[in-house]
């Protein structure tokens, strides 16, 4: 059985997701799960970045379907891609762009979209249904014709030099976690430091029940470096905020 993970701004207080589900529902037999549908509205890098921390633990064949779209009803296209045997179905907004690379498929085949679909929800009448089709064995040139680029992010990716690496916070956890888009098993250096605004942070601890008081750095479950402080948020206390940029230099 084939898996359909959804991940939206819809939030679940509203009708959205149900209906969502509910086309899936009606037109294949696959297993539905939800990823998140907490990204904050219109958070198109945030929803980026949670599918690239994600993504390689959901078995081959999953079909995930990305509805941020706060271009929804414009000339955006829809596409959809195939990585490693997973596929994604996505406005061509930069949702994707950090986790497939061109080229993709352009989603403009009509048949396979809702009859009368409204032009303020593709994810039920647009997306959802060509999930389902997807789930069903529709190869993914039935849908459209292929496009060479796809919209990027405003994001430049780290920049890991010999004598300093520069990045960016790219997300903060609920535990208030500064996390960077820094790779531990990139940085070189036997010891560093962090900066980060007015901050330096040069500790670097293994985990968080034996860190001492105050702001320190950990490796998180991602591999990326984080900022941290024991049982108080590293966000609130640096006041930093993600699109930050950091720097880590060798001590």
């Amino acid at each position: 059985m084939s898996i359909i993970a959804l991940l939206t701004d819809f939030g679940l207080r509203d009708p959205y997701v149900a209906a969502v589900k509910g086309v899936i529902a009606s037109r294949c037999d696959a297993r539905v799960v939800d990823l998140s549908h907490d990204v904050e509205p219109f958070d198109t890098f945030g929803a980026a970045w949670f599918l690239r921390s994600i993504v390689d633990y959901w078995p081959a064949g999953t079909i995930f379907v990305v509805v941020v779209d706060p271009g929804v009803g414009t000339s955006r296209k829809i596409v959809a891609a195939e990585r490693d045997g997973r596929f994604f179905v996505a406005p061509d907004n930069g949702v994707l762009s950090l986790v497939i690379e061109p080229p993709a498929i352009s989603v403009e085949n009509e048949s396979f979209f809702l009859p009368h679909g409204s032009a303020t929800f593709h994810g039920r009448d647009r997306f959802a249904p060509v999930a389902a089709a997807i789930a069903s064995g529709t190869k993914l040139e039935e849908l459209g014709p292929q496009v060479d680029d796809i919209v990027g992010l405003d994001y430049a990716p780290p920049r890991y030099g010999n004598d300093a690496i520069d990045g960016t916070l790219v997300a903060t956890d609920r535990f208030g976690n500064l996390i960077t888009d820094i790779e531990a098993a990139k940085v070189g250096f036997p010891s560093f430091a962090l900066r980060a605004g007015w901050h330096v942070v040069d500790r670097l601890e293994r985990n968080y029940g034996d860190a001492r008081d105050g702001v320190f750095m950990i490796v998180g479950s991602s591999g990326c470096i984080e900022l941290s402080v024991a049982n108080a948020s590293a966000a609130d206390v640096l006041q930093l905020r993600r699109g930050d940029r950091v720097t880590i230099t060798p001590k």
